[in-house]
């Protein structure tokens, strides 16, 4: 084709609204096909990565529940088992009542989650974690010898009175479950999870009885 027929048709096409019409709506509709091609790989990967953490988080919060019902199973006295938190878990916010492990993510640990997600697992045994009133086992053997009185806390060798005692033992762990239910408590990520089984014993004449809790403390 010569140089001047080119010329020509490219003229024509100039002089032709029609095609320059068709031209733009082309190029209009590459570019909206485009645009809506990145929205939805921006919606989609953001929605894609949420339903990810939701799992992660469900199986955070699972695997400290089912370990703790584990411990709460154990027939061993004073059995401890220590749970030591991933690395890759220190962003998150772990918070422990009596009756629920919940796991939160904090929103600025990622460019795509611009909001906090929790997943809240239910507890079959009632926990007690560090509350106003103890931060272990110990803490709260001490706490029930000076509440109570009379030096005793409810181990082996010195058991509380069946009639008298259980029921004050029975308000402290109700009075605890309410505190923890209104500021769960917040565990240090960067320090291990202890998951221990304590037992009370209580004197009934001359049979001894016993209630076992789990204490969950670092």
């Amino acid at each position: 084709m010569s140089r001047s027929n080119k010329s020509g048709r490219f003229a024509s096409f100039i002089r032709n609204d029609s095609a320059w019409a068709d031209f733009f709506i082309t190029r209009m509709g590459l570019i909206l096909f485009a645009a809506i091609l990145l929205l939805a790989a921006f919606k989609i990967y953001p929605m894609l990565q949420e339903r990810e953490s939701r799992f992660y988080l469900d199986a955070i919060a699972s695997d400290i529940s089912s370990k703790i019902e584990a411990v709460d199973s154990m027939t061993i006295p004073g059995y401890k088992y220590s749970y030591v938190f991933e690395e890759n878990d220190r962003d998150l916010r772990i918070e422990i009542s009596t009756e629920y492990v919940s796991v939160h993510t904090n929103p600025g640990s990622s460019m795509w989650l611009d909001r906090e997600l929790i997943h809240a697992e239910p507890v079959i045994t009632h926990i007690y974690p560090p509350n106003s009133n103890w931060s272990n086992t110990s803490g709260f053997r001490k706490y029930v010898s000076d509440t109570i009185g009379g030096g005793k806390n409810g181990d082996a060798s010195s058991p509380l009175d069946f009639r008298i005692e259980k029921q004050k033992v029975d308000e402290i762990f109700e009075s605890t479950r309410k505190e923890l239910a209104m500021s769960p408590f917040i565990a240090d990520m960067n320090r291990s999870l202890f998951i221990e089984k304590v037992i009370i014993y209580y004197k009934n004449q001359t049979e001894i009885q016993k209630r076992d809790y789990v204490f969950v403390y670092q």
